[in-house]
């Protein structure tokens, strides 16, 4: 059976060149499943193990079934397989970008590298949407993402080497890549203090209760409240590039501000809900920048949808805001001498009357 890869040392090695292999995508049609059937067949029909993405133990995708002859395209010459492309920003940043380390090994030997979707919607448009990043962390070759069984000369595939939970500090090899590309033709520009907020996304996507608080508490204190959907992918990594002291909750910016980051920023995580999500945050940055991000775990209560059982990207974590001012003055990003007060039980009742009008359902309180 096929096991996770461990990512602690070197995969300068770990890459199979297959003649003749089948990049199979999902079967279009089909729905946006956790497990896809989809990856690299060889020419002797013979799963490629290293065509596998891992997370947390689980494979993201497993062997697909041999497709009809007839649905097979031809793609000439050499080319590098990267995986499935997901259309979600986390695991674009995070699964999606884990064979690019590759991609400067292969310099002169391949034409492109090619993707698979996550699943079969709008599969051009997620490229398009994505290449202008592809193309700021350092691939400098054509990017195809197949939406057709395809049979490929000369395919090279590389060992996963980034990847969620035990793989996030990734090998040395994607470091190396990383720290070597990642917004290198970007120049700082933004703010010295920002605020990375989830107050202005679409009404289904998580954050903290009552974030425009903690919002007002930190333009208070000279922060910029920074929306990163609103910009291009070269403008965020220029606000990143800039900023000297980055406060966050968890989610997916601030993976891309351990990609193009530097040693010198100081980073807050505050954990929005249950998971130690933060602690994952901290070992990227520690393996890629060695920056020590200030870990803040204030949750008093997970708020979930009332007919969801756990907390998840849609939920709401309630946080006791005094021990986020005691984290943050003792980790050097606030001055105020003025402790934040948590929410009184009239307040809380507000905040849940307008989160439910606003995401047209009810919240509960998470029992754990």
């Amino acid at each position: 059976m096929p096991t996770q890869p461990i990512l602690g040392p070197s995969i300068a090695d770990q890459i199979t060149r297959v003649s003749g292999g089948l990049v199979i995508p999902p079967p279009k049609g089909d729905q946006n499943r956790s497990v896809q059937k989809s990856g690299v067949i060889d020419a002797n029909g013979q799963f490629v193990e290293r065509s596998i993405t891992w997370r947390n133990g689980t494979q993201v995708n497993v062997e697909p079934p041999m497709p009809d002859p007839a649905t097979i395209t031809e793609l000439p010459g050499a080319w590098m397989y990267a995986g499935p492309l997901f259309g979600h920003f986390g695991h674009f940043l995070v699964e999606s970008i884990s064979r690019l380390w590759a991609v400067g090994q292969l310099k002169g030997q391949i034409e492109g590298i090619v993707f698979t979707p996550k699943f079969q919607n709008r599969p051009q448009h997620i490229l398009s949407v994505y290449q202008p990043m592809l193309e700021s962390l350092g691939v400098d070759v054509k990017i195809l993402n197949l939406e057709d069984p395809t049979r490929v000369e000369t395919l090279y595939v590389p060992q996963q080497g980034f990847g969620m939970f035990e793989m996030i500090e990734g090998a040395p090899e994607f470091r190396d890549f990383i720290n070597a590309n990642a917004g290198r033709n970007v120049t700082a520009d933004g703010p010295e203090k920002i605020y990375i907020s989830r107050s202005a996304l679409p009404p289904a996507r998580g954050s903290l209760l009552g974030e425009k608080q903690l919002e007002a508490y930190l333009e208070a204190e000279g922060y910029t409240i920074y929306h990163p959907q609103k910009d291009s992918f070269e403008k965020q990594m220029a606000t990143y590039k800039a900023a000297r002291y980055v406060i966050s909750v968890d989610g997916s910016p601030l993976h891309m501000t351990g990609l193009v980051g530097d040693s010198g920023q100081k980073v807050a995580c505050i954990a929005r809900r249950a998971g130690n999500l933060d602690e994952i945050f901290a070992r990227q940055f520690k393996a890629f920048k060695n920056v020590d991000v200030v870990t803040i775990s204030a949750l008093v209560q997970d708020w979930i949808p009332e007919n969801d059982n756990r907390p998840s990207r849609v939920s709401f974590g309630e946080v006791d805001f005094g021990v986020l001012y005691d984290k943050l003055k003792a980790g050097g990003f606030i001055t105020g001498t003025e402790r934040w007060a948590p929410f009184d039980d009239d307040s809380r009742a507000d905040l849940l009357s307008d989160l439910a009008t606003n995401q047209k359902v009810g919240f509960k309180a998470y029992a754990k």
